[in-house]
């Protein structure tokens, strides 16, 4: 019954992340200092709870480039995510992000040797190539590039830190107690790359706003930066929390596709997103190949 809790919650925090970047998008909040405070109070959070945790910690030197690896493709996932969901909506955005599960997959049955149970993993890949075909796919002749870069681009990011985190796992981490020191790593340098974006944001930023506007525009920013790194860290953490007791057979596939179906039922019901049949048929085969993917992990 506990696990079972603790998987709702995990699932909730989830919907939490995609629902601010949504709205994010629609309050008109700069994205790169939205992101920028995310993860100065994600980084915080997490400082926060290895300060107050028994277990002692310690920052080892071999962490710093895989973390700054990761980070750097942190930030560039949540500004590719946020302007997917601002251009083909938070459903099917989210559908792809996860979806890239395949990428790592993939990487662990050619490259680490990950060959069990090799038949379903090569049904669910063919079946989330196929979703994605489905999701994707339009005939009209106006349709917009960003259509399908971005989502493309979700796609590929996602997956590399799906993978960047395993090969960090498998090779940097050494026990369980230090998940939490890398994860702390990779908030930190998050917050130094985000910073770097607002910079250049801000470099080539000519429009002109009255200070009423900024005044408004800042607070804005900062309550939903606040509450999407509040979600960040706490999905971080149900994610440590979830996989060590029971398993990513068991969680992946279970967060993954809850994600997936709650989040495009949001983007119907709550922000009127439009689906066509085919693009649900999209979302269910993602379900399904996501499903199928992350049960033999």
């Amino acid at each position: 019954m506990q696990n079972f809790i603790y998987l709702i919650i995990h699932i909730l925090f989830a919907l939490g992340m995609f629902i601010s970047l949504k709205l994010i998008n629609i309050k008109g909040v700069n994205i790169y200092k939205a992101i920028t405070i995310n993860y100065a109070v994600a980084a915080f959070l997490n400082y926060a709870n290895l300060s107050f945790s028994q277990e002692p910690w310690l920052y080892r030197i071999e962490m710093l480039l895989p973390s700054a690896g990761v980070a750097f493709l942190f930030v560039v996932s949540f500004i590719l995510m946020s302007y997917s969901t601002q251009k083909v909506g938070i459903g099917l955005t989210t559908a792809l992000n996860k979806m890239s599960v395949l990428i790592p997959v993939t990487v662990g049955i050619l490259y680490l040797g990950q060959d069990n149970q090799l038949p379903i993993k090569l049904t669910g890949i063919a079946i989330a190539l196929a979703s994605f075909v489905l999701i994707l796919y339009k005939k009209s002749k106006n349709r917009s590039k960003g259509a399908v870069i971005l989502p493309l681009m979700v796609f590929i990011v996602s997956g590399m830190i799906d993978t960047s985190m395993e090969l960090s796992h498998n090779y940097v981490i050494r026990d369980i107690h230090e998940n939490e020191v890398f994860l702390l790593s990779v908030f930190s340098f998050s917050v130094l790359f985000s910073l770097m974006a607002v910079l250049v944001d801000s470099y080539g930023a000519k429009r002109k706003r009255s200070n009423i506007e900024n005044k408004n525009i800042l607070s804005r920013t900062i309550w939903l930066g606040s509450m999407l790194g509040v979600f960040n860290f706490l999905t971080s953490k149900m994610i440590l929390i979830n996989v060590g007791s029971m398993g990513g057979s068991v969680v992946y596939p279970i967060h993954n596709a809850s994600v997936v179906t709650f989040t495009a039922l949001i983007g119907l019901f709550f922000f009127k997103e439009k689906f066509t049949a085919r693009q649900w048929a999209g979302v269910i085969l993602a379900v399904l190949g996501v499903s199928m993917i992350a049960s033999t992990l």
